[in-house]
């Protein structure tokens, strides 16, 4: 059995139950921790119906269409990420070239200049 929560402002979490008790998994691969930090970007610009959209789908383990969710997302609110965010985006094994990811981080690449604060 597979549960997921969800909550205002409150990130989605799968909790997978099994006879010696309860399994919470959360940024168990380095994919789901980058999505996890475009989760907080989208959530500190107050974009909170995507934020929750992406933590679905990293908890569902779609890392290629999550990297698209990303870039879609920042692209339409105006948010620009770090660079080196982009840079582990394209370096991830879900990477695909010529995806929508593809397009908007080469686009964010040639731009220049993030819009997120540290």
């Amino acid at each position: 059995m597979i549960i997921v929560a969800f909550g205002k402002k409150k990130r989605a979490v799968s909790i997978y139950t099994r006879n010696e008790g309860i399994i919470m998994h959360r940024g168990t691969t380095p994919d789901d921790l980058l999505l996890n930090k475009f989760v907080k970007i989208l959530e500190d610009h107050k974009r909170y119906k995507e934020a929750e959209l992406l933590d679905a789908t990293a908890i569902a383990g779609e890392f290629a269409a999550g990297f698209d969710f990303a870039m879609l997302a920042c692209k339409a609110s105006g948010i620009v990420p770090p660079t080196h965010l982009i840079h582990e985006i394209m370096s991830s094994p879900w990477f695909e070239k010529d995806s929508y990811a593809d397009d908007i981080c080469q686009e964010f690449l040639k731009r220049g200049g993030s819009s997120v604060t540290p």
